[in-house]
């Protein structure tokens, strides 16, 4: 067998064994299936279930070193499917800068899916060391290499894509200083500004591809807008609110969304300083916006319409009303649940941010990483409990009764009556 072979097989091996082995014990159900599994990764006596996952980094890291793209891109894909199943804060602490080293070169030497590999990598390495200094080093070491992949006008759009998610998720978990955040709002700004009016006023027409960046970019630019403090905020208001005006009339419906959000968001960031602000165009802003909220083009996807106008409703009633729409979710494992109040939309854009970084492991990084869980305000983590443990407090704890009263009255109703009614028929000679 070819020597590629063997690795691509090595690689599928140690990508499936980090995916078996991935469920924290807190929230993956105790099934027979899964218990079988997860014990093929401890073959030796003594050794616990962590260090036979911990093993299986190890093994993707020396996969993610070989010639083959395609076998550094799956090893760089398992990498982080690891970290996003398990806060491996301890184990990146001896290794942070082994897989900086391969994000590094990646991020210079990849092309395409290797290149968002990386970087997705890239933010899951800063997310799980958040909550130590070693998150800053991490940062200043990638954030070079990021800036230039990220402005490279012939690189890979998805890459360059990814690169502005890194960037600005990077800069707001790891970056301390208000020059490096400056620095890194202005490349993002860079990035998005590519959408605005030419000299003649016009609005430029790009390909997809682009305007998926340019939403990215502008998605990561909000995100570091929350760092600054709403003085700040207030002083270039103005400013942003016009460029934010002439990304409405843009065709792209993220594009148009995400700067309607932006509107939003620096409302609410110029009232924190000045209750009575408002711009002195916000009249026009606001019939804009309105006629966002009530889109009916049919040239526009239904999808489309219903989502903007969905978004746009918020933003109307956040700029006229002062209003913000306020959402709570629940977080961790059932035993043991958490209720995040999301009530600002700077609160809704960090966690949205998160989610899209995080993906299946959520729950584990909001329950046990303590970084994510000080953005939060949501206190120490709570206690990790062994399989069995955790079996028996999801079989003791109730299952809420969802009903309402109404609801349940019908029921009764229907179940004392249709016996009744049964026995009552008759049929008429």
């Amino acid at each position: 067998m070819p020597r590629e072979k063997k690795i691509s097989r090595r690689a599928a091996a140690v990508a499936a064994a980090l995916v078996v082995g991935g469920e924290d014990d807190e929230t993956a159900s105790v099934s027979s299936d899964q218990t079988d599994s997860t014990a093929q990764l401890t073959d030796d006596e003594g050794v616990s279930e962590l260090e036979a996952y911990e093993q299986k980094v190890r093994e993707a890291m020396d996969l993610a070193l070989e010639k083959s793209v395609h076998t550094r891109t799956n090893a760089l894909t398992s990498l982080t499917t690891a970290f996003q199943k398990r806060v491996l804060t301890p184990f990146l602490l001896d290794h942070h800068q082994t897989i900086c080293d391969l994000v590094e070169r990646s991020l210079r030497k990849g092309r395409g899916p290797e290149q968002v590999a990386a970087a997705r990598l890239a933010s899951l390495l800063v997310l799980s060391l958040s909550q130590v200094p070693e998150a800053e080093q991490v940062y200043k070491t990638l954030q070079p290499v990021l800036t230039v992949a990220l402005t490279d006008p012939s690189g890979p759009l998805a890459g360059r894509q990814e690169c502005a998610f890194t960037l600005a998720l990077s800069a707001f978990l790891a970056c301390h200083d208000l020059a490096d955040v400056t620095s890194a709002m202005n490349t993002l700004h860079s990035v998005f500004g590519g959408s605005l009016p030419k000299g003649n006023g016009e609005l430029p027409n790009h390909p997809p591809a682009v305007t998926a960046l340019h939403t990215a970019a502008l998605n990561g630019f909000c995100l570091l807008l929350c760092l600054l403090s709403p003085t700040s905020v207030y002083s270039m208001a103005n400013k942003l609110l016009r460029e934010m005006f002439d990304l409405l009339g843009c065709s792209d419906v993220d594009l148009r969304i995400q700067a309607g959000e932006a509107v939003a968001l620096l409302y609410e960031a110029a009232r924190s300083h000045n209750d009575d602000y408002y711009w002195n165009r916000g009249g026009e802003l606001c019939s804009v916006l309105k006629d966002l909220a009530t889109d009916s083009h049919k040239f526009r996807a239904k999808k489309d319409r219903k989502q903007q106008r969905a978004s746009f409703r918020d933003v109307v009633r956040t700029v006229e009303e002062e209003e913000v729409p306020c959402e709570t979710v629940s977080l961790g494992p059932q035993h043991q649940r958490q209720e995040l109040l999301l009530d600002t939309w700077s609160l809704k854009l960090q966690y949205s941010s998160l989610c899209r970084a995080l993906a299946q492991g959520l729950s584990i990084h909001f329950t046990f990483n303590i970084g994510v869980r000080d953005m939060f305000n949501l206190g120490p983590p709570p206690l990790q409990l062994d399989r069995n443990m955790a079996a028996l407090a999801r079989r003791n704890q109730k299952k809420p009764n969802h009903e309402s009263p109404a609801s349940k009255a019908r029921q009764m109703a229907r179940n004392k009556n249709r016996d009744n009614r049964a026995a009552a028929k008759t049929y008429d000679d």
